[in-house]
């Protein structure tokens, strides 16, 4: 049987969209992961208990490795797999079980536990989980078929006080008129996102920013765009982390009809809220 291992891609979001963590790219319908991402952990008094559910939705049995991982985001926005150190979540990670095999149709909980070998530093510590299937050997496949293998990570971030979320929006700016561009620098020591949303409007047609209601109307597939709206779309919620400076870009639809509009944006970074618009010409 020929074998093809997928190469992680790591968030998508983590994946990453958010699902800054399911990363690998499998066929439809395969395989699941719930949660696909922790993110509100906290390392105190309390004991860390959690669970994942791994989800078979194949029609044969899989077998599934699990290991830990401490991660960082290098300069090219892509997760880098790094060495443990006495400080990184993944060495105080207890996962049972690490290697288990899921019947058709069927789900397999993996429960674990935080418990910090050092005293843990103010701030955040970052792991990520992989769940990655083997090969069986017990399938009777003929040797012609390609069969794929998954590999989906769980992003796990948790944090020991006392926490700084801080963030510096150096820069936001409309980009070639095809995206949003965010120059942001995490001066706390937490990941912060960019999360907020936007919305493309004809000029003429505009509401204004104190209508958010009618700027960012909600998606009903029963109920007609108000008119003069031409598309809308959340922001790229990559996270940034301690320490680090990026550019997050989010890339707008496509608009057919040639004119002028503008570009309405509700963002938050670090718990700040803000409004703004552009003004874009197609």
């Amino acid at each position: 049987m020929k074998y093809v291992k997928i190469i992680p891609l790591f968030f998508c979001c983590l994946v990453l969209a958010h699902v800054l963590f399911a990363e690998e790219k499998l066929p439809p319908g395969q395989v699941g992961v719930a949660p696909n991402i922790f993110e509100e952990l906290h390392i105190g008094s309390k004991p860390v208990n959690e669970s994942i559910r791994l989800y078979n939705f194949k029609e044969k049995p899989i077998t599934v490795r699990v290991d830990a991982h401490n991660w960082t985001i290098d300069e090219d926005n892509k997760v880098k797999l790094l060495p443990p150190d006495p400080q990184s979540l993944d060495q105080w990670l207890i996962i049972n079980p690490l290697s288990f095999t899921v019947p058709p149709k069927k789900s397999q909980v993996i429960r674990f536990s935080i418990r910090p070998r050092v005293k843990p530093d103010p701030g955040e510590h970052r792991a990520i989980i992989y769940f990655t299937e083997e090969k069986n050997p017990e399938d009777s496949t003929a040797t012609a078929t390609l069969q794929v293998l998954f590999r989906i990570g769980v992003g796990v971030y948790a944090t020991a006080d006392p926490v700084r979320k801080k963030g510096v929006l150096h820069s936001f700016k409309l980009d070639g008129n095809k995206k949003l561009s965010a120059d942001i620098e995490n001066t706390g020591n937490v990941h912060i996102r960019f999360g907020g949303k936007f919305a493309i409007w004809q000029a003429d047609t505009f509401p204004g920013l104190d209508n958010p209601s009618k700027v960012f109307p909600q998606n009903k597939k029963d109920k007609e765009p108000p008119e003069g709206y031409a598309a809308g779309g959340q922001l790229n919620r990559f996270p940034v982390l301690p320490g680090a400076r990026r550019t997050i870009t989010t890339a707008l639809p496509r608009i057919e009809k040639s004119g002028t509009y503008i570009i309405a944006v509700k963002d938050t970074l670090a718990g700040t809220p803000r409004s703004q618009i552009f003004r874009l010409t197609r």
